[in-house]
């Protein structure tokens, strides 16, 4: 081989060797990229999606909605039972005045009975200060119907018919009272499932609660009437922090927001939203007015229509009382529409 082609072919092959190595160096350093990204991703803690924390809030809040729905009705309830109690008391009260009377009059029969030597077990059992014991005695009944005259009936009558009503309102304070303490507790699960919600939109570097600014506005739609005074109310409370149970004046929750508004407009709707939804006039989303309900979640939340596309609300926990927009999220969660 002449010696120019020699040198030649010796230049090839170093530079096809020089090619290689080249190659099995990038191969080894990305080998090694790969494996150190690898264990990086491995070892680190990944970030919360913000996204999913939020998802996961509202899907809690819609729960916590229902919850604290059932418990302003229980709470309602509970304090009708025990007005209707304090009024069964004063009736009694009366009675017992009204049975005093009778029973000084049998205990003066009785002594006249016991001169003349004559014994009645009936007016024994009246005299015996133990007006239960006569009302146990329903044969006594027939006896004092036939020689007692209608007005000692009557009274043992309505002291029988007092009694009954006692006893079953009683019972019914108890039951309300039980199940305020059983949807109270479930209400505290939630709330401190929504503050592990909450931890985890502050890992993800979002707010927990809403900033505070302003309160109040002025609302300047086209609604009269009790229409308007239901908004004017509303929009004074922008800016208000949601409070479950909240009736005003320092904060609402939804249902207590829309009760209080229609209040002011001297109309007066139930505390909570299925009753809410049940009392109103039911209208399709075409035929909608500034005022008008409406209701989403499974009669879980409430607001009030601001015009067709907005609604003003006390959406959660760690929002105010501001005003949405129907498109999007919400009209996925719409149930219907009520006009009080």
């Amino acid at each position: 081989m002449a010696p120019s082609n020699l040198m030649t072919s010796t230049r090839a092959t170093g530079r096809s060797r020089f090619r290689r190595s080249l190659r099995i160096c990038a191969a080894a350093s990305l080998a090694i990229t790969v494996s150190l990204t690898t264990a990086g991703t491995a070892d680190a803690t990944p970030k919360p999606s913000a996204a999913a924390a939020k998802k996961e809030l509202a899907q809690l809040n819609t729960k916590v909605d229902k919850i604290v729905d059932q418990c302003n009705k229980a709470k309602t309830e509970l304090e009708a039972a025990k007005k209707r109690l304090n009024v069964l008391n004063a009736q009694k009260k009366a009675e017992q005045s009204t049975y005093n009377q009778l029973h000084a009059r049998v205990v003066q029969l009785v002594a006249n009975q016991y001169k003349t030597g004559q014994s009645d077990p009936a007016t024994a059992v009246l005299a015996s200060k133990n007006p239960d014991q006569a009302l146990d005695q329903m044969s006594t009944f027939t006896h004092l119907a036939s020689n007692r005259g209608q007005e000692l009936t009557a009274f043992l009558a309505s002291t029988q018919r007092l009694r009954r009503d006692l006893a079953a309102v009683q019972a019914t304070v108890q039951d309300v009272a039980q199940k305020a303490a059983k949807l109270k507790a479930q209400r505290t699960a939630v709330d401190k499932a929504i503050a592990k919600q909450k931890a985890l939109l502050k890992k993800a570097g979002e707010p927990t609660s809403a900033p505070k600014g302003n309160v109040g506005g002025t609302y300047t739609g086209p609604a009269s009437g009790s229409a308007r005074a239901a908004l004017n109310y509303a929009y004074a409370q922008l800016g208000k922090p949601y409070v479950s149970g909240g009736t005003g004046p320092n904060g609402y929750d939804c249902s207590g927001l829309t009760m209080m508004s229609w209040r002011a407009a001297g109309v007066s709707i139930p505390r909570v939203v299925p009753d809410q939804y049940n009392a109103t006039h039911h209208v399709a989303q075409s035929d909608i007015q500034p005022g008008d309900l409406i209701f989403f979640s499974g009669l879980g939340h409430v607001g009030m229509i601001v015009d067709s596309g907005h609604f003003i609300h006390a959406p959660r926990t760690g929002e105010n009382v501001m005003i949405s927009s129907i498109a999007g999220y919400w009209q996925g969660q719409i149930v219907g529409f009520g006009r009080p």
